[in-house]
């Protein structure tokens, strides 16, 4: 699956749950990566996020032993902006969110900085 989303800034909420112990120890142990403490947001069109949310079962689930109810749900993405591409990048779907057209993105990177981005650059995704 391939769409386009547009870089837009978040609320932050993305750096709080990447620093949870629990997210931190089960993205190293299923992805094998320590990701960078922030997400890269993304606004896309409310129909591409609903498809990806309806896909989410046949994606990685992580969740908190103590609360098995609100997992998120990881798939592997390339990105590509600006001439530069990253093929190591996840996007995150957390079962609850305040966002019905924005992606959250993970990885090892600042993605911001490698992909040289500003807040309403276009991006290409592609799902792995």
């Amino acid at each position: 699956m391939k769409f386009q989303g547009r870089v837009t800034s978040g609320a932050g909420q993305g750096a709080k749950f990447l620093a949870l112990d629990w997210v931190a120890a089960q993205i190293q142990h299923h992805l094998t990566l320590t990701p960078f403490p922030g997400t890269l947001n993304l606004r896309v069109e409310r129909a591409v996020r609903a498809a990806l949310f309806a896909q989410r079962h046949g994606f990685l689930r992580i969740a908190d032993p103590s609360a098995p109810d609100c997992p998120g749900y990881l798939k592997k993405a390339s990105l590509r902006a600006n001439g530069r591409r990253c093929d190591e990048a996840w996007v995150i779907l957390p079962e609850k969110t305040m966002y019905d057209d924005v992606l959250e993105i993970i990885s090892a990177y600042n993605l911001r900085e490698a992909l040289a981005l500003t807040d309403r650059d276009t991006i290409e995704i592609e799902l792995q």
